[in-house]
């Protein structure tokens, strides 16, 4: 049994292994109808001073666990999320909005992710001897960087979490755990699955709250570092407080990426990844490929049929067989409709969707995904991150004006290139300023664990694999003078 139970009217926080009531709660809906889900407490400065106190008491131990023991604990852990895949699945969907489909594929992530950190965790303090002369030696080692703030997200409360809190427990450090308010319900049954599989208790510190919270815990002086994705106003937030201390940050942010299809690309493969690329998981995602600049050559026939495949997207009911769930809130589906509805006011044109959809017996925000064209690259709609299924698009001549219009951008987290000719897509992937490029793909990875990190606006520091293990380790040299 989770601590943490689906159907709990008020969530609680848990700190040294025990449930303790939080105070200033807000109340929190469905994604799917708006129905209330739960109270969620917001964190005090106190609350923020006793997740730290034991946390920090915690890694005292934890720092000496062996690689075998945080190893055993992150692959046993991974084993009890896959056998309660379905019902978290089911809690994702209701608070993120996304289809039930969705939501069981971020679950498998999550099982993967932990399964591949599990076989990352260092074998050794990763000490070498340089010896200098007789009397003079020295060696290097690495060390657990101490209590790490993690601030997690709601748009993929399981895979952002279990990515981040993995990350740091292989390294040895303990770890604060902030989940944004909106998913907190699952971030309860992360926590305890950490526990169940042998974490000792307070290693792992579930801290509620809002963006108060997130910013006492990137100020506080016993933090060490601060991992957290978010938008980049958010991002710049959580670095001003944790300038006070002058502490390490990982922060992965907002993103405008392009998906960039030439003339030579299979189309239909094109097609179907430039769709998945923009409304996947109803386009909240920091990497969606929401600008499309396709060859001048091909446009015209692309567009047409990238029109009729967006157009024939699914939306409805998430627990039903449909592409695309639920928009988080009303609020946030105004702000996307809005956004639209400016850009048109201003030239621009909707190829397709744009629109609310009624979805019988729901009351939550439906939206179906819109195809732009004609849009400024001025406007907000072409250069800042919507976070829903808009995708804005635009025709290119040659590689130097693709790369140009893709890099002509305050962000750098991803791109897609699509092409068949090799010689020119390494020339392409060279030059786009981004941390990650998918290539004849968008979004598909297949758990390869390869570092990825965002440039510019899009946050500095890398996630994923041994790269974002040592995200939380110091490094220390010793001189032995005999």
């Amino acid at each position: 049994m989770p601590f943490c139970r689906f159907d709990a009217p008020d969530l609680d926080h848990l700190i040294g292994g025990e449930r303790t009531p939080g105070s200033g709660y807000v109340e929190v809906t469905d994604a799917p109808d708006g129905s209330p889900l739960y109270r969620c407490p917001m964190g005090t400065a106190s609350e923020v001073d006793s997740a730290v106190g034991c946390a920090a008491e915690r890694f005292s131990t934890w720092r000496w666990s062996t690689s075998q023991e945080r190893s055993g604990m992150l692959a046993r852990t991974a084993r009890l999320l896959a056998g309660s895949a379905d019902e978290l699945a089911a809690q994702v969907t209701r608070e993120t909005g996304k289809t039930l489909a969705a939501a069981r594929a971020e679950v498998r992530s999550a099982v993967r992710i932990l399964e591949t950190t599990a076989r990352a965790v260092p074998t050794t303090a990763g000490s070498v001897v340089t010896e200098h002369s007789r009397q003079v030696w020295g060696f290097e080692l690495t060390e657990p960087a101490g209590v790490a703030a993690v601030i997690g997200t709601w748009n993929m409360p399981v895979q952002i979490a279990v990515l981040k809190i993995s990350a740091a427990l292989a390294a040895g450090c303990a770890v604060v755990y902030k989940p944004s308010p909106l998913a907190a319900a699952t971030a309860g049954v992360l926590v305890d699955a950490f526990a169940r599989a042998g974490l000792p208790a307070g290693t792992c510190v579930l801290l509620h709250g809002g963006a108060e919270t997130a910013r006492l815990l990137a100020a506080h002086g016993g933090v060490a570092v601060l991992s957290a994705t978010g938008s980049e106003l958010t991002g710049q937030e959580l670095m001003r407080s944790a300038s006070v201390g002058v502490k390490r940050c990982v922060l992965e942010l907002g993103g405008k990426s392009a998906n960039i299809v030439f003339a030579d690309a299979d189309l239909d493969r094109a097609i179907e990844g430039v769709v998945a690329g923009f409304v996947r998981n109803q386009g909240a995602v920091c990497t969606a490929g929401s600008r499309v600049l396709i060859q001048h050559a091909v446009y015209q026939r692309f567009l047409e049929r990238l029109t009729a495949a967006v157009a024939a997207v699914r939306v409805g009911d998430p627990f039903t067989a449909v592409d695309v769930g639920a928009i988080r809130s009303q609020e946030h589906c105004d702000r996307i409709t809005e956004s639209v509805e400016k850009a048109v006011a201003t030239g621009a044109t909707v190829r397709t969707g744009g629109g609310r959809v009624p979805v019988p017996g729901r009351s939550g925000a439906y939206f179906q995904p819109a195809l732009v064209t004609e849009v400024d690259q001025s406007d907000a709609l072409w250069r800042d991150e919507l976070f829903g299924p808009v995708a804005v698009c635009a025709p290119f001549r040659d590689e130097q004006e693709a790369i140009s219009l893709a890099n002509d951008s305050r962000f750098g987290l991803a791109a897609g290139i699509w092409a068949r000719d090799l010689t020119r897509l390494e020339r392409v992937w060279r030059e786009l300023d981004v941390g990650t490029v998918y290539v004849n793909s968008y979004h598909r990875t297949d758990s390869i664990p390869l570092a990825a990190g965002g440039r510019k606006m899009s946050g500095h520091g890398v996630e994923h694999g041994a790269a974002g293990i040592r995200e939380f380790l110091a490094s220390k040299s010793v001189h032995i003078y005999r």
